[in-house]
């Protein structure tokens, strides 16, 4: 088998399975819009500086500086109590430190807000219901991963020795 075979079979590995996640989260994030609804208040609200190290393409070390904001929330139901973290179903970080700060000012501590929550899974809960475009980007880079992975394999095997071109 090829290298180039491999790293494709690697590449539509990683992209199916990246896109059963995302497909998943997405039908969650669907389904979050009609979640029952509780009453809320948020108990910190901040953003949190995370470094990280990594070696680019061509070996060299670099560092990248991601920006996520971290806003946590008590809310009851039934007598018990629970604690949120989750703002969207699919929180992530990012390189900008002011939309962090604009996300995280949405959501001052003390402030009452109004909490999402799984009827299955109450502990399962968010702040924003619905589809955003995180939700949206899982699915699709699992969808891109896979197709790369298909078109490394094909042009893997044109170009081998013994291969069809």
């Amino acid at each position: 088998m090829s290298k180039n075979t491999l790293l494709g079979i690697v590449f539509l590995a990683a992209g199916v399975a990246l896109a059963a996640w995302g497909f998943m989260n997405l039908s969650t994030a669907m389904h979050s819009k009609s979640w029952p609804t509780a009453d809320g208040k948020i108990t910190s609200s901040t953003v949190v500086k995370k470094v990280e190290r990594y070696t680019d393409s061509d070996g060299r070390r670099k560092t990248r500086t991601i920006y996520k904001p971290q806003v946590r929330y008590d809310y009851a139901l039934g007598g018990r109590s629970f604690i949120g973290s989750r703002i969207t179903m699919a929180d992530s970080g990012s390189g900008s430190e002011s939309r962090a700060q604009k996300i995280s000012k949405r959501y001052p501590a003390g402030s009452i807000c109004t909490v999402y929550y799984n009827p299955d899974k109450p502990e399962e809960a968010v702040l924003k219901a619905g589809i955003t475009f995180a939700t949206l980007m899982f699915p699709g880079f699992g969808i891109l991963f896979a197709v790369i992975g298909v078109a490394v394999s094909i042009m893997g095997r044109k170009l081998s020795p013994g291969g069809n071109g």
